[in-house]
């Protein structure tokens, strides 16, 4: 199981979400658990009214990075054709039993592989929308772009909500590289103009976006911390020789794990400092 797929497994079972995104928070609401699956569904609910904006009456979607399908549902409903693209299993498994759930007039088409592999026959229906929906961090821009206009209709337009490093990426102050990541912002829009593509809209949500960070925070570092702290030490008190030799198995690892998610270098404001959320709209020129 990949990290992002064991990650969504984690967020479903602690969480109770069907989403590994991050939330959409209003301007001065505060972030709690309970909360979470609204801001969420926020967030969702924006990237279909940007869809609509872009390709009013329906048309046909690539979402691009599915996750369980949750959002190729709610265009579906809103009449658009949506295929997907998941190269995880699970996932991909998850997505099917969804679909076959609602049993849509459409019938999606669900890929299975990295978008940058996506077979030739893909092409021949293609596309009035690409969707990547925190996604397109992890695609190479050499690879994504060039894919993105293969599969485009004449007019298409491709929609894009993820976070980008930004010009402080690699400074070396307290928090840096604890988020892993995007493209970086200068590099993406340099990137753009060599592969012909105009920018039609670029707005920096960030704001609305880093609330969803406090909150993992402080789930982190105020509950999970203290009961894997119990853990350790219970284990430590019944096998310590094991503990010790795990200990020193794994100490890098763990280090890096305790630098990113235990000692406050993983919080709103370091995320506000590194990473620019922007929702994103691209034509090909």
């Amino acid at each position: 199981m990949h990290s992002r797929e064991l990650g969504l497994v984690l967020a479903q079972q602690l969480l109770d979400v069907d989403d590994l995104h991050y939330g959409w928070w209003e301007e001065g609401e505060q972030p709690t658990i309970g909360k979470l699956r609204d801001a969420q569904e926020r967030y969702s609910q924006r990237l279909v009214e940007m869809v609509e904006r872009h390709c009013p009456g329906g048309g046909r979607v690539l979402d691009v990075g599915c996750g369980t399908g949750n959002l190729m549902e709610k265009m579906l409903g809103h009449g658009f054709e949506v295929d997907g693209v998941i190269p995880a299993p699970w996932l991909e498994q998850r997505v099917h039993e969804r679909i076959a759930r609602l049993q849509p007039a459409y019938r999606p088409t669900v890929f299975p592989c990295m978008f940058e592999k996506m077979p030739a026959s893909a092409a021949e229906r293609p596309y009035d929308i690409v969707l990547f929906s925190e996604s397109f961090q992890y695609i190479p821009l050499a690879d994504s772009l060039p894919t993105i206009r293969r599969l485009l209709k004449p007019g298409g337009k491709v929609v894009v909500c993820d976070f980008f490093k930004t010009e402080h990426h690699g400074d070396g102050q307290p928090g840096d590289k604890s988020f892993g990541g995007g493209h970086k912002l200068d590099r993406f829009y340099a990137a753009l103009g060599e592969h012909r593509f105009a920018l039609e809209h670029d707005e920096d949500i960030t704001r609305f976006i880093s609330p969803s960070v406090a909150l993992v925070d402080e789930m982190l570092r105020k509950r999970i911390a203290p009961a894997c702290g119990s853990i350790d030490r219970y284990i430590t008190a019944r096998v310590p020789r094991l503990r010790r030799f795990v200990g020193w198995l794994l100490r890098k690892k763990l280090a890096k794990l305790h630098y990113k998610y235990l000692e406050e270098n993983r919080t709103q404001a370091v995320f506000e400092r590194y990473k620019s959320y922007r929702l994103l709209v691209l034509k090909p020129e």
